[in-house]
């Protein structure tokens, strides 16, 4: 049977153990460079997801020493240097945010963002409301909680952590806010 089967394809056994050996080869080689590939893949990632962290925590930990630093501003008064540096900030976070693979923390950094843009109709009515008389304390919580869902993306947790009450009330506020002004204007 071995003879034949040899026979059928025109080859004597010597051809067919090169021929094997060769497929062997090749196959082994496809094998590897998918491997290494794959390897380069996952490395890129964790190249863009360190650089995606390094600059984003950059920027996050700014705007906590800025709302730090500078007492409450009521809408619009704030000087002028405090402002750019708030906004170069924010948009080093809008241009790091799409590096981020975890969907949920692109989302939560989102939402971070929203909050930042609109951060003086920031208002905490949630329990404790008489510790926040001002945003910047929630602002501050706010920033705290992004740089907390990052580090957990970063050591490999599938979830975030839960929502703080300070961040679920200042999306909720600034929603309540723009729906008042929409209806406000018309």
């Amino acid at each position: 049977m071995n003879h034949m089967t040899i026979a059928l394809f025109g080859l004597n056994k010597d051809y067919t153990v090169a021929l094997v050996g060769l497929t062997g080869t090749l196959l082994g080689a496809v094998v590897a460079f998918l491997g290494i590939r794959w390897q380069v893949n996952r490395q890129e990632r964790e190249k863009q997801l360190d650089h995606a962290t390094k600059e984003c925590g950059r920027a996050l930990l700014t705007l906590l020493r800025l709302f730090r630093k500078e007492p409450e501003y009521v809408s619009g008064d704030a000087p002028e240097s405090w402002k750019s540096d708030m906004t170069d900030q924010v948009d080093v976070l809008k241009l790091t945010i799409p590096l981020f693979h975890h969907k949920d923390l692109r989302k939560r950094l989102n939402s971070t963002v929203d909050i930042l843009a609109d951060w003086h109709y920031v208002v905490f009515d949630g329990p404790g409301g008489h510790e926040y008389p001002e945003s910047a304390p929630v602002i501050r919580e706010i920033l705290q909680h992004a740089v907390d869902c990052i580090g957990a993306v970063r050591r490999g947790a599938r979830r975030l952590p839960e929502e703080t009450e300070a961040f679920r009330t200042a999306i909720g506020n600034i929603s309540e806010f723009w729906a008042y002004d929409a209806d406000s204007r018309l």
